[in-house]
């Protein structure tokens, strides 16, 4: 059997333990709870645990001498019952049919309807079938401390989260034969067949819906995890995250703006001051953008901050942001070498992606694909892209560490025009397609020829927005780029400096590089 270290562990103890002495508080918490959880059951899931219902009798069942009932678990899958649980104390080592009689009268009340009835003390677990129960010795399963490691693996296949729906549909199937097994009008075998495929279509549109809800949820609680985790991280990992090229979401610029929003005067200078030394600095095209948005958020709330040692006032950092986006950071060699170099950096990264690494990424996502559950696959939804997109940002990330701190602007050419030499190479090498048909929408093999982040993300950011600044008067070449088209924009992003004729690459430098990234020669 086929086990992981949870359920290793969990088996381990269970056949050393005693349970004489367990109540059955005891038994819930500490042998039910655990072995839910196990099986794929977890408050807060769609595969939610229902603990101790109150349901009221009607009076067909008042005869039992209560009006009232309480189950000890209800799990469901995804949010629908199919089985219950009776907890019983483990100082009476044998369960008896009082027992099962009290649960399946649980199981059938009209507001459960669980067609699987399981009885745990301890000592065993006993699983029922609620629909054909006839007697105490026809279990579907019993495992016990002296079989569990021979039979948990069946209990998994019939009450665990991932099995639970096939295994109910399976025994409808064993119905279905039974009651075949003694028909002789071979008309309804035909009749059968035709509600079976009628069922199959009306169902089919429902388990759609169904996978696209699971996705929505899904990726709505990653979306506020995310939030959450921001809003908790420290302020240099902050910045760290506004500086990720290969995440052009705003999500973490938001944190950051709320944050100077929410802050005092002393508390609003510090961060605006920290924002303008990091994008004076050396970072990556999207920090800037990002800070282009938080600053054009502030002007456009009227929140005036400064004057301070590095931010006169928002307005100024502002416009001197955006304009020396627009022209690529021109009046300082070594910052238009770097903007540069940005492009280059994650433009190489991202054609060694699509012709080299990705038989490899395919082969990862392939093999991840085989290991998760289908809701698993919903949830997490691997693709190749999303795998490409990761390998992008790293392999990109050390590209642009190779060079980014050199002191030299004629330094960070020399290593722009070596990755040009490369990416020569690398331009030879036949196309590939995304296996899955899928798309990145990760433009870097057009970055800085046709498409970028800091020219493009910039007026992205302000083009909808010229009224709003031309109130707070902003200076007229800004409003000038604002109001032009996409395709404009586009036309006029300014292109690296040409390689010189009898320009030559360090030979054991070119080859240390391509050794490390390519495993090339």
């Amino acid at each position: 059997m086929d086990l992981n270290s949870m359920e290793t562990m969990f088996l381990n103890d269970w056949v050393q333990h005693d349970f004489s002495t367990w109540n059955e508080s005891d038994i819930r918490e500490d042998f039910i709870a655990p072995l839910l959880r196990m099986l794929g059951y977890s408050k807060g899931t769609v595969n939610e645990i229902i603990r101790e219902p109150h349901l009221k009798l009607s009076k067909p069942f008042h005869r039992v001498g209560r009006k009232h009932i309480s189950i000890d678990y209800v799990p469901t899958i995804r949010l629908k019952s199919f089985w219950i649980i009776e907890a019983k104390p483990g100082n009476r080592k044998d369960m008896d049919y009082g027992d099962l009689l009290q649960a399946h009268l649980y199981a059938i009340h009209p507001e459960i309807q669980a067609r699987v009835v399981v009885l745990i003390n301890g000592w065993e677990i006993r699983v029922y079938d609620a629909l054909s129960i006839e007697d105490w010795n026809q279990p579907l399963l019993i495992c016990t401390q002296e079989n569990c490691k021979e039979k948990f693996e069946e209990l998994k296949k019939i009450i665990s989260a991932p099995n639970m729906l096939s295994y109910q549909r399976s025994r409808l199937l064993e119905i279905a034969r039974n009651t075949f097994s003694v028909e002789i009008d071979e008309q309804q075998i035909k009749t059968f067949q035709s509600d079976v495929n009628k069922l199959v279509a009306e169902c089919a549109p429902i388990v759609r819906e169904n996978a696209k809800q699971l996705q929505i949820m899904a990726w709505k609680q990653a979306e506020k995890e995310e939030v959450e985790q921001l809003r908790n991280t420290k302020e240099n990992l902050l910045l760290v995250h506004m500086d990720i090229p290969t995440d052009a979401r705003l999500v973490s610029a938001q944190e950051y703006l709320r944050r100077i929003i929410e802050g005092n005067d002393s508390e609003r200078i510090r961060l605006i001051d920290l924002l303008a030394m990091n994008f004076r600095a050396r970072p990556h095209a999207i920090f800037r953008v990002n800070c282009v948005y938080i600053l054009l958020v502030l002007i456009s709330r009227n929140i005036e901050i400064g004057p301070s040692l590095y931010s006169r006032s928002v307005k100024e950092s502002f416009e001197e942001l955006v304009l020396a986006n627009v022209s690529y950071w021109i009046f300082s060699d070594l910052s238009n070498s770097l903007c540069h170099l940005d492009n280059i950096s994650f433009r190489l990264a991202k054609k060694i992606g699509m012709k080299i690494a990705m038989d490899h990424l395919a082969k990862r996502v392939g093999d991840l694909k085989s290991t998760l559950s289908v809701e698993d696959l919903l949830r997490q939804r691997p693709t190749v892209a999303r795998h490409m997109s990761g390998f992008i940002g790293l392999l990109g990330e050390n590209f642009w560490r190779e060079f980014c701190s050199l002191s030299k602007a004629e330094e960070i050419w020399n290593g722009i025009w070596l990755y040009e030499k490369i990416e020569n190479f690398i331009d030879q090498l036949p196309d590939k397609k995304y296996p899955d048909g899928d798309s990145d929408l990760l433009w870097f093999n057009y970055y800085g020829r046709g498409f970028d982040m800091l020219l493009l993300g910039t007026w992205d950011v302000l083009h909808n927005s010229v009224n709003a600044m031309a109130e707070k008067n902003i200076r007229q070449e800004i409003l000038d780029f604002a109001k032009l088209e996409r395709e404009q924009v586009l036309s006029i992003i300014p292109r690296a400096k040409e390689c010189p004729d009898d320009w030559h690459p360090d030979s054991e430098q070119l080859r240390n590089i391509m050794d490390r990234y390519l495993n090339l020669r």
